[in-house]
């Protein structure tokens, strides 16, 4: 499995960045060169080079912002959605730098210098993409990565008295990259900033404090904000948007005077990581992994970790666990919440043209069973063992959709 991504300027072809990761050797010049001409030599005549097929994988071009294109390449059987892949590092670019800067070229090496700054945030992105690399990281593109604790309701407290405290309005807390906890006010953010935050804060280098200028692509791309970073415990980070005060020495006080007393609270949140779902939810034990969403707040839960024990299917690893239901997921569950694939172009208010009402799909193969069913704002994506019986997949599922409606220590 490798992927590439590769952003040159539109008009004169200079390469900007390039990012890989996987199994693939550093792209020559001259073969950036050969693909960005490829795309000018379609648009000189009035066509549009939409994707191309190699070799056990795919290129596409996507320009942005008429100014810079973003070329990806994904080879080695990655299922990837990979116009979206470009459209999230694009706004990886706008949350990083703003849109005026990308929109007006002048000085080509600047604006490489000023790219650096997101070079972290795209390479967590591009490992996330394959579970083998860093499973407990792993996303889909178009979803929050979250898990569930009994605790989320008490953080969300103590999120809104320190955003009130340091005169921010957006807050949330991760924990292993996961989003645990957020603010009262933080869905109001376009769902794919709240994901740039999230990458911000788990793409830290380990540094107690950060005080990073930030552009929300979608409500601020021209106007930056100020996005602060505490580490709070290891692998525990809380980030709010704030006006340029307070100073960041007393963000640190303020720090220490809402949060110290809620350590133990917070180290009990951390527990629940890797299961992700409370200890309270019981899975049968014929369940090897779990993938649900919450379509309205755009968030999702994986598990591979639901039994203490698993002897019987000890073969199929963790990681692998997760590439099947993520796939599963793409190639076909998603389109049980057609919400999910609205075009940037249509306006927020509208609703995607649905023909029918399709709640559940299935995949049976001799190694594995998958099963997905949609109640309400619930998506459930279940990886089955090979014996299941499908009538007895449909009856689990349901189960556990119904157990996830009205489980009280269930806090999105």
């Amino acid at each position: 499995m490798s992927v590439i991504v590769i952003a040159v300027a539109t008009e004169s072809g200079v390469p900007i960045f390039s990012r890989k990761r996987g199994s693939t050797e550093n792209i020559q010049f001259s073969t950036i060169a050969s693909l960005h001409g490829i795309n000018m030599f379609s648009k000189c005549h009035n066509l549009s080079v939409i994707n191309t097929q190699v070799e056990n994988g795919s290129i596409l071009w996507k320009e942005y912002n008429k100014s810079v294109t973003l070329i990806g390449i994904v080879t080695g059987g990655l299922e990837c959605d990979l116009e979206l892949l470009l459209s999230c590092i694009n706004d990886v670019m706008v949350f990083c730098v703003g849109k005026k800067e990308l929109q007006n070229l002048k000085n080509i090496d600047q604006l490489k210098r000023d790219l650096r700054q997101c070079y972290p945030i795209l390479d967590y992105l591009l490992e996330s993409l394959d579970p083998n690399l860093v499973p407990s990281m792993t996303l889909v593109l178009d979803l929050t990565q979250s898990f569930l604790c009994l605790q989320a309701q008490q953080l969300q407290q103590v999120l809104d008295n320190y955003a009130e405290r340091v005169t921010g309005r957006w807050a949330c807390l991760s924990i292993h990259g996961h989003l645990v906890a957020t603010s009262s006010d933080f869905y109001e953010l376009d769902p794919r900033e709240s994901r740039l935050l999230l990458l911000l804060a788990a793409a830290q280098d380990g540094a107690p404090l950060r005080d990073t200028l930030v552009y929300l692509p979608y409500m601020s791309p021209d106007v930056a904000f100020r996005a602060v970073t505490c580490k709070l415990l290891a692998d525990v980070y809380v980030l709010v948007v704030c006006g340029a005060t307070p100073a960041l020495s007393q963000i640190d006080e303020i720090v220490l005077q809402c949060w110290e007393v809620y350590a133990q609270i917070i180290k009990e949140a951390k527990l629940v990581y890797p299961r992700n779902f409370p200890l309270s939810i019981n899975f049968d034990p014929c369940i090897l992994g779990i993938f649900l969403v919450n379509i309205k707040r755009r968030r999702c839960v994986f598990s591979r970790h639901l039994q203490p024990t698993n002897q019987k299917f000890r073969g199929m690893s963790g990681a692998h666990r997760i590439d099947i239901l993520r796939t599963f997921y793409i190639t076909s569950a998603r389109s049980l919440a057609p919400e999910l694939s609205i075009s940037e172009n249509m306006d927020k208010g509208s609703k995607p043209e649905m023909i029918g009402k399709v709640s559940e799909t299935y995949w049976c193969s001799e190694y594995h069973k998958c099963h997905a069913q949609r109640s309400g704002n619930l998506l459930c994506c279940v990886l089955y063992a090979p014996t299941v019986p499908t009538h007895t997949m449909r009856l689990l599922t349901t189960q556990m959709l119904q157990e996830f409606l009205t489980n009280k220590d269930i806090h999105w």
